[in-house]
């Protein structure tokens, strides 16, 4: 038989299966050479015959794919990246990170660029200007200078006080360390995510609506969350907001970027809040106070018993747990929840999983088989080193 619709067709694109192809080119054979020939799998015509439906099915999948490469919903990749050109939108690369660290000498010392600092898990950064210590009003010798990491990605944003080993001993530094949370790295941004941010741009270009604040937000390097409380009543909210009031929160993201894009972004008249205080630039120049907040990181521990069939990968089978859970509870925004239910069906895709049973919660002394709620202010994130699993434990 003939294949009825193949191309662009008014519900889109129609592309035939290989079974289709094959029906079609097996009916030109027969019209050619007669309905006696044998089209088995093994015969000369039958394999020619797969031949030509194999390749020409290869085609039709490349310019399916063609067309496809032309929506955002439907681009990846390469594609993807040119439809955010044409949106002067780039795809967010990955970055390193940056921090304040604050070095404490036994007198007045200069401390060079590109000194070595480090964590105890071994992220090193680099001090990107000259440092000299100065005598306080308490009588000690202090610097403080901006430390970048030498790699890029997320996991270079540390925790405060955990930049405090000298790579390169010296012992006329007593002591360093970073007194904030290390910001503005970074991992290159997947498809997923960026087609997210580009079809936010879409339906709510950067201005000073809500959406338009939250949208230019988002395309700033190493945010990756952003979530925005208003109180438009004269009493302050259940959150302690003042009165009329509009309070951001950020998920990553440097300092100077966030109050630069909020002076920019948000309308005259409206009062910002929030426990960062940061004057910055608008577009003509004028300096304006801005407040905000980063979000609260609240951690999620899990526990997973599991029986195991046959088919259980003994090596690799609990990487896979671990890494499915952290991935479902990362991908969780602001004010949302960590649904238990949600998690099981990931678990059960992994083969060799015969039944499981999982606890979760924000203290791994106390995990409990019971959603966990978050206020708009927090935001979740799920290492898979808070996993543990249990094989054959149920």
């Amino acid at each position: 038989m003939a294949i009825a619709s193949f191309g662009l067709h008014k519900r889109g694109f129609l592309a035939p299966t290989y079974e289709e192809i094959l029906d079609s080119v097996e009916d030109d054979l027969m019209q050619r050479f007669g309905t006696d020939i044998v089209l088995t799998s093994n015969s000369n015509f039958g394999i020619i015959a797969r031949l030509i439906a194999w390749r020409e099915t290869l085609l039709i999948q490349e310019l399916q794919k063609t067309y496809y490469s032309a929506y955002i919903s439907t681009a990846t990749e390469s594609s993807l990246d040119r439809i955010g050109a044409n949106l002067d939108l780039p795809r967010k690369v990955a970055t390193p990170s940056f921090a304040n660290i604050q070095i404490v000498t036994d007198d007045e010392y200069l401390i060079q660029a590109g000194e070595q600092f480090e964590t105890d898990d071994g992220v090193v950064f680099d001090l990107i200007k000259d440092v000299t210590t100065a005598k306080d009003s308490n009588g000690q010798y202090i610097g403080v200078g901006v430390v970048q990491s030498v790699e890029t990605g997320d996991f270079n944003n540390v925790l405060p006080n955990t930049i405090t080993i000298v790579s390169n001993p010296d012992e006329d530094i007593i002591s360093v360390t970073n007194p904030q949370k290390a910001a503005g790295g970074q991992d290159d941004e997947d498809d997923s995510t960026y087609r997210a941010r580009l079809i936010m741009e879409n339906v709510a270009k950067p201005g000073p609506s809500t959406a338009g604040i939250k949208s230019a937000l988002m395309n700033l390097p190493g945010v990756r969350q952003v979530n925005i409380i208003e109180n438009p009543f004269a009493d302050a909210d259940q959150y302690g907001n003042p009165p009329y009031s509009v309070h951001v929160f950020c998920l990553g993201g440097k300092e100077d970027d966030i109050a630069s894009c909020l002076a920019d972004k948000v309308a005259a008249g409206i009062s910002l809040t929030g426990s960062k205080e940061v004057q910055a630039k608008d577009a003509t120049g004028e300096v304006k106070k801005i407040n905000f907040d980063y979000a609260t990181d609240k951690p999620i521990y899990a526990r997973v018993k599991i029986r195991t069939t046959d088919e259980w990968n003994a090596d690799d089978g609990a990487d896979y747990v671990k890494q499915e859970i952290a991935d479902y509870i990362n991908s969780l925004l602001m004010d949302g929840t960590v649904y238990l239910t949600k998690i099981y069906p990931s678990i059960y895709s992994i083969e060799g999983v015969g039944e499981a049973l999982v606890e979760i919660g924000t203290d791994p002394e106390h995990l409990a088989d019971k959603d966990i709620h978050t206020q708009p202010f927090e935001a979740v994130s799920c290492d898979t080193r808070n996993i543990e699993v249990v094989v054959n434990g149920i």
